[in-house]
């Protein structure tokens, strides 16, 4: 039975619900409702690559980031880790690139974050498969890594239910209860929870919540490929940093003796919020070898080895996309009580740490411990209901998503 009255109730019961309940036990709070549609950690963090990287578009994100890294050092499961921080490799294959690693080394330097300027021979130690050739140099993040986001979201329900909360899988949210645009109930499959407080982290779902007390959330889901290696024999005995080759729009990591390949396509996919399919992994589609062919053959440039290597794997996630990059992270100011954390843009998993951290105490002490005006819920106006510009936007972030910038940090 789920509980008739809570103080908060969040929507979505993967890595970012988990998160945000698990900080606000962690701050005192109690009688704290959790709702998940499926099976809890299930939707996007059931399938997330699993690449943490620190830096962001400005400061404040960045902290988020590090707060994220912090926090998955200690979680376990059974013993069983779910962060391995094996640093990460970016790498310039033009001059120009290398001139935006410098920038954003300094840019690490200022925000407290650990980062080194390697030449090509010192980013090859890193990366062992890697071809040198073009390459300029490399910025190296030791703190950076990879992720099990399954345990990780696992340990954070754990560590939450410990402290009181109530988290409650396939049950769905039907009405909102807002009179004179204040929240005051929910109403669900399993009966009506009054409360004051909700925050919707529901990943794609999050913007047909929000419609249901006239929120608009600009985002729309975008189809994120990526592929996974039969075991190779280059990897046998050895543990190398995740790559980025941005020039080339890809990124790799290891799992176990494989490596995941994924990027950022030129002629990205959109995938409507209203065909979400009522199935029980929704947020899985199928798998396009010839759209993802292009990505494949780039990497093969950078890693020889898996030009001829076998595919174990291919995975087509649904991933949340904003107009302008950035989360949606905070309150409605036309509804409140109304609280989101959706629009993650491909680094939910990065991020949820310490956006759980920063919206838990938000909600708490009224303030936020980093800046987030860069991720308000309003900051598109009248133009976040508009379906055209929200997908020409979120299309053009994912075809430029590793364009060279002017800006201090990278995505």
């Amino acid at each position: 039975m789920i509980p008739t009255q809570a103080r908060v109730v969040i929507v979505g019961g993967g890595i970012a619900g988990a998160s945000i309940a698990y900080h606000l036990a962690k701050l005192g709070w109690r009688d704290i409702v959790v709702l998940e549609q499926a099976e809890l950690v299930s939707g996007t963090t059931s399938h997330a690559p699993g690449l943490v990287g620190q830096l962001r578009s400005n400061a404040s994100l960045t902290k988020l980031l590090m707060d994220s890294v912090a926090l998955y050092r200690t979680l376990r499961v059974n013993g069983e880790a779910g962060y391995f921080p094996v640093g990460s490799l970016r790498v310039a294959s033009s001059k120009e690139r290398f001139a935006e690693l410098e920038r954003q080394a300094e840019f690490a330097q200022r925000v407290g974050l650990e980062a080194h300027l390697l030449g090509p021979a010192e980013a090859a130690q890193q990366c062992p498969l890697m071809s040198l050739d073009g390459v300029e140099g490399a910025l190296f993040v030791p703190s950076d890594g990879s992720a099990t986001a399954t345990i990780l979201a696992r340990s954070l329900i754990d560590e939450a239910q410990r402290s009181g909360v109530s988290f409650h899988a396939h049950v769905r949210v039907r009405a909102i209860e807002a009179p004179n645009a204040r929240i005051r109930a929910v109403e669900t499959t399993e009966g009506r929870i009054e409360t004051e407080t909700l925050v919707v982290a529901a990943g794609i779902w999050s913007p047909l919540i929000a419609r249901m007390v006239g929120v608009s959330l600009p985002l729309t889901p975008m189809q994120h490929q990526y592929v996974m290696t039969a075991p190779l024999p280059e990897l046998s005995g050895l543990t190398i940093a995740n790559l980025r080759d941005p020039d080339k729009l890809v990124y790799l990591r290891q799992r176990d003796e494989a490596l995941v390949i994924g990027g950022y396509e030129r002629n990205p996919r959109l995938f409507s919020v209203e065909a979400i399919p009522d199935r029980s992994d929704p947020t899985v589609q199928t798998f396009d070898a010839s759209h993802f062919e292009q990505l494949r053959s780039a990497m093969a440039e950078r890693v020889p080895c898996l030009a001829t290597a076998e595919l174990a794997k291919g995975v087509n996630g649904l991933e949340s996309f904003t107009p302008d990059g950035e989360y949606l992270l905070g309150p409605s100011h036309e509804v409140r009580g109304f609280w989101a954390a959706c629009g993650f843009c491909a680094h939910g998993i990065s991020g949820a740490g310490g956006v759980g951290k920063a919206l838990a105490e938000w909600i708490v002490t009224g303030q936020p411990n980093v800046d987030l005006s860069a991720t308000a819920l309003d900051r598109f106006g009248t133009q976040a209901a508009d379906p055209r510009f929200i997908d020409q936007g979120a299309c053009r972030v994912y075809g430029t998503y590793y364009d060279l910038r002017r800006a201090e940090a990278v995505r």
